[in-house]
């Protein structure tokens, strides 16, 4: 006893293959359903700002970066821009559905740490955000005073077991 036999290779060899399969279907899923991103605001003229309070470590009042009845389908966030800072400082952003939320509105947090040129993709991954729903955000930071230009990436989800229909819906005219 304790010694691999064949059959208990051939058992591990099994798992591993399922394994990578289940990765290859994965892959798949993802980069032909929902790998179409786009950005939000469009206007990249127009980034939304995030202030913080005034005080160090407390977060300002909630923004809109998303309005209502923009996106009208179902999506998930993918990341967050950022598309220039006040200056060099770190930074604890949150997301959310609506201005004032509480337990499920909440899409999730992220903190990371920018220098003088303020600018980084941060990967978010959300929950799935249900169609024409505006997003919030807001920050707070070590300094207390800088402020944040940011963007969102969106990816379309696409909520249906059927084949057919997500390859059509894939294929549809851009953006989506």
């Amino acid at each position: 006893m304790g010694r691999a036999t064949s059959h208990t290779k051939k058992d591990y060899q099994t798992l591993q293959d399922i394994a990578e399969t289940r990765d290859d279907v994965a892959q798949f899923w993802y980069t032909e359903f929902q790998s179409r991103t786009r950005v939000y605001p469009q206007d990249i003229s127009a980034p939304i700002t995030l202030s913080p309070n005034a005080a160090v470590n407390t977060f300002g009042a909630w923004t809109q970066i998303i309005p209502a009845g923009t996106v009208p389908f179902s999506f998930h966030v993918h990341s967050l821009q950022t598309m220039g800072a006040g200056g060099a400082d770190s930074f604890f952003v949150q997301l959310a559905i609506s201005a004032n939320p509480s337990g499920t509105q909440m899409l999730g947090e992220k903190a990371f740490a920018l220098g003088a040129a303020g600018r980084a993709r941060v990967d978010f991954a959300s929950p799935t955000v249900p169609a024409n729903t505006p997003i919030y955000g807001r920050v707070k930071t070590a300094a207390g005073t800088t402020t944040i230009n940011v963007s969102l990436s969106v990816v379309r989800c696409l909520c249906t077991p059927d084949l057919t229909t997500l390859l059509a819906a894939r294929r549809n005219s851009w953006p989506w």
